[in-house]
């Protein structure tokens, strides 16, 4: 690996604040610019807002998600706001552009600029490591909000993926009576073989009243009125999916049904965890791009 590679890391929650340390530390030249709430160690240079510290990195990286639904940097470190599109400009063309959540907008954008942007929260292996932050999370949520124990609740995991999965497992870890939905007889067999009960995801009503916890995975629509009537009262629902999210939040505040929709849980309960995952993928699309 090369050392002294340039980069910016523009915007982001504490994880990329502490991706930007991780990537000084290990020897690169780190330029940082709306984070300005944070406190960096002498390593960390900050640029100055009128050009984002771009014009000399090899390669920008940009939060996860990258910009809100108004098209905004999300900067919640940053006493300023900044139109994701006015970084794009900033960068020369040609410029390796890494970012979270990319919108179609901002795909649009980078080409018409010449920019090579990558999706970095599409790669496999960050969504492998992200799980286990994310499961701990929704774990960490659910012993605050239930007032029972997770030993012997009985717990409905929506989607079979690689949180769903792993999420079982830690719940029925935790002696917790675990069911979990998919939609595959493959995955109805892996269900089954894991020690849980499983139900069809498209066929759930008739089948939600004796559950004390109800986890989402999945980033469709699979919790509407008629499911949410079903749930008891004091049911907790999680939802952990990426927008626009699984559970009809609108028809759970109707029926005093308590749902908490956990995005970004990663950032939240282990933001160095997170920020070594994601360095690690950098990383590797760095390599691949031959940066590195």
């Amino acid at each position: 690996m090369k050392k002294s590679v340039p980069l910016a890391v523009v915007g982001g929650d504490l994880r990329l604040a502490v991706l930007a340390e991780l990537l000084s530390a290990d020897g690169h030249t780190v330029s940082v610019s709306a984070l300005e709430r944070h406190t960096f160690g002498s390593g960390v240079h900050r640029a100055g807002a009128d050009g984002f510290g771009v014009q000399q990195a090899q390669a920008v990286i940009l939060p996860i998600p990258a910009e809100s639904s108004d098209g905004l940097l999300n900067a919640p470190l940053s006493n300023t706001s900044y139109h994701t599109q006015a970084i794009l400009d900033a960068i020369p063309p040609g410029k390796l552009v890494l970012a979270g959540a990319v919108s179609q907008g901002l795909y649009l954008r980078a080409a018409q600029n010449g920019l090579h942007l990558v999706d970095y929260l599409q790669r496999e292996e960050l969504a492998i490591r992200n799980a286990v932050p994310t499961c701990e999370g929704a774990l960490q949520l659910a012993m605050e909000e239930l007032p029972i124990t997770l030993h012997g609740a009985k717990a409905l995991v929506i989607g079979n993926g690689r949180i769903g999965s792993l999420l079982a497992q830690k719940l029925a870890a935790l002696h917790a009576v675990v069911t979990v939905s998919a939609r595959s007889a493959r995955d109805f067999a892996r269900i089954q073989a894991a020690g849980h009960a499983y139900l069809h995801t498209g066929a759930l009503p008739g089948h939600l009243a004796g559950f004390d916890l109800v986890v989402n995975t999945v980033p469709a629509r699979v919790l509407g009125l008629m499911e949410l009537s079903e749930l008891p009262e004091n049911c907790l629902i999680l939802d952990l999916a990426s927008k626009p999210g699984g559970v009809d939040l609108t028809a759970a505040s109707q029926l005093g049904r308590h749902a908490v929709w956990a995005l970004s849980l990663p950032g939240k309960v282990a933001p160095v965890s997170a920020a070594q995952a994601i360095r690690d993928t950098i990383y590797a699309i760095l390599q691949e791009e031959a940066l590195l």
